[in-house]
């Protein structure tokens, strides 16, 4: 098992959110940013998907007719896979497959050296319409959109979204997707300040800076409000966003903020806003720490018992016994489970109606948009229809006035079970984030190094493998609970909490649940009971997750000052490395001012 240094998030600029209410009069404002900014995004990624189609055409033209074959069989196949993983045709999904990966062997062979072989004709041709340079489509594009309204710091983050996406999908040789907005929970806009080293919080809290003024008329603490005024679109327009924002938490002294975000998340039917500053401390953040013990080890899990759900062990010596197990809240899943049955109950609500909706005879008088929603929801299977859908032809109906009485009783029922499955579940995450958070702080205070084991569960999310079309190693039951658990988020709240307390973390990577931390014999799981291991040598039983944590200190114990060491050198490395950039973008933009500066003064008469 190798010990090398862990990853951890740059503590330069913190996020500190504060909930906000927004007046009325300010939310027509804001609703029409947020759809310009929804719209610039689909059209970046409209831009990003025909330059995409373009060059792949172009590629496949000349790789050949033989290259041209294999793709049209491809794609036979992928409706022929489809088509039997939607009828759960096991023995069908198998055999398609395994042609499929023949034909994609030889596809891809052709396309990457015809790719090489035309690497800089793509690059100009294609890849250079794509960025966030002026000659680029994407970024007049962004233009555009600035100078129909949209704030442009928020039109700089639509687009920064765009590329993300794009250069994630490309790695498919496909586009980006298009958002729906349906079914989108989370929009938001953006305010970047300029200003060399951003805004200073206290300029904020003064109410002396145009475009953000956050006024702490009631101090700050718990319950205490204060006025809130953001600003929305360009400058010129003088539109803002107002009302009240609670002052939870004091921003630190000497603070600088670098850009702020108004965060609208939609709850059910509900909404909830946020303001969100990324805050640069005069100084990084750290909380004192004594008498620490030297190494722990994190073994993360995820299976259930008689005493609740396992998401970890932890140990700090060799004695599996000795370890911890860390158990999450059992009301937490209780709440999870409940969100999750009412949404359950909403499926079989729909289920159960979509005979009778199909059955709604057309009126001639209806308008061409209630017309075709109707023939599209009658050529789908129920489980196809989104439920927000039926709620949208629920309103078209209105607007026709042909609603029948029993739909809108449907949606009215529906509307309350939305409302409390949404609201129930994110009372369960805030807890479980929380829980997760206190945790991870206890374990940066208590030890001066922190051993864990990355995770890599993208195959155990996985339903059906598509090179094998078979399905994957965890059934339904397992990957719910792994959605329960949501271990990324206990991994992410230990990388952050380490970053204030000087507390190393490392990365074991290897097996550690196969040897007993008493002998390191063979271990075997127990028929009955797999979260039991028996040791073949030594006979001790031993807890899955306890031994474990155990295995995981003993691995890391013998190279921990070598890994310390060498993570204290690559901190220090990427801190130098932030540092050299910044100086360089500082110098570039100085040089950029001083260029324009004389060109104007040239210009003068």
């Amino acid at each position: 098992m190798e010990l090398k240094p862990g990853q951890i998030p740059s503590s330069e600029a913190l996020i500190y959110e504060f909930g906000v209410r927004i007046d009325k009069e300010s939310r027509a404002a804001i609703d029409d940013q947020i759809m310009r900014a929804r719209r610039l995004y689909n059209d970046l990624v409209a831009q990003i998907r025909t330059i995409v189609a373009e060059m792949n055409t172009y590629v496949l033209d000349r790789a050949g007719k033989p290259a041209r074959t294999l793709q049209a069989e491809v794609e036979v196949l992928n409706r022929e896979f489809d088509t039997a993983r939607a009828t759960n045709d096991e023995l069908a999904m198998k055999s398609i497959a395994e042609m499929r990966r023949g034909k994609w062997r030889e596809l891809h062979a052709a396309l990457i050296e015809t790719r090489q072989r035309l690497k800089g004709e793509l690059q100009t041709r294609f890849f250079a319409r794509i960025g966030k340079n002026s000659a680029c489509d994407t970024y007049r594009a962004r233009s555009e959109a600035v100078a129909n309204g949209l704030g442009w710091a928020t039109a700089n983050a639509v687009l920064d979204a765009a590329l993300l996406a794009f250069k994630k999908s490309l790695q498919k040789g496909q586009g980006p997707r298009f958002s729906i907005g349906t079914d989108k929970v989370q929009d938001t806009l953006t305010l970047q300040f300029t200003a060399a080293g951003g805004v200073s919080a206290k300029t904020l809290l003064e109410g002396k800076y145009g475009e953000l003024a956050l006024l702490p008329t009631n101090g700050c603490g718990r319950r205490k409000y204060g006025e809130f005024r953001f600003r929305l679109g360009p400058a010129k327009a003088a539109t803002y966003a107002t009302g009240t924002w609670q002052y939870h938490r004091p921003l630190p002294e000497g603070a600088q903020i670098g850009l702020a975000r108004l965060v609208r998340r939609k709850i059910g039917k509900d909404y909830k806003w946020a303001v969100q500053l990324m805050v640069k401390p005069p100084e990084p953040v750290f909380v004192a720490t004594y008498a620490r013990k030297p190494l722990v080890s994190v073994h993360f899990g995820w299976a259930a018992d008689v005493e609740g759900r396992r998401v970890a062990a932890i140990a700090d010596s060799a004695d599996p016994h000795a370890a911890r197990l860390v158990y999450l809240p059992p009301h937490i899943e209780a709440t999870l489970e409940r969100a999750a049955t009412l949404q359950s109950e909403r499926d079989t609500s729909r289920d159960k109606i979509m005979p009778l909706v199909k059955a709604i005879e057309a009126n001639e008088n209806w308008s061409e948009g209630v017309l075709v929603e109707l023939a599209a929801l009658r050529k789908l299977p129920a489980q196809h229809v989104a439920i927000t859908r039926l709620h949208r032809l629920c309103r078209l109906l209105r607007e026709a006035e042909g609603l029948p009485e029993w739909l809108e009783v449907w949606r009215k029922e529906d509307r309350l079970r939305w409302q409390s499955s949404a609201h129930m579940a994110r009372r369960a995450r805030n807890a479980r984030r929380d829980f997760y958070r206190n945790l991870a702080a206890d374990l940066a205070r208590r030890y001066d190094t922190i051993v864990i084991e990355p995770l890599d569960l993208a195959e155990v999310l996985k339903k059906i493998d598509e090179n094998t079309g078979e399905r994957g190693e965890f059934g339904r039951k397992a990957r719910s609970g792994l959605m329960v658990a949501a271990l990324y988020e206990l991994e992410s709240a230990i990388r952050w909490s380490v970053t204030k307390t000087q507390t190393a973390v490392l990365e074991l990577v290897g097996k550690t649940a196969g040897c007993c931390a008493l002998c390191g014999g063979k271990v075997l799981a127990d028929v009955e009971d797999h979260q039991l291991l028996r040791c073949q040598d030594c006979c001790a039983d031993l807890d899955r997750k306890m031994n474990g944590a155990a295995v995981a200190w003993q691995a890391s114990l013998a190279q921990r000052e070598d890994a310390v060491s060498e993570f204290w050198i690559e901190v220090r490395a990427a801190q130098e490395k932030r540092s050299a950039k910044k100086a360089d973008r500082l110098a570039r933009m100085t040089d950029g001012r001083r260029q324009a500066r004389g060109a104007n003064s040239s210009k003068a008469p």
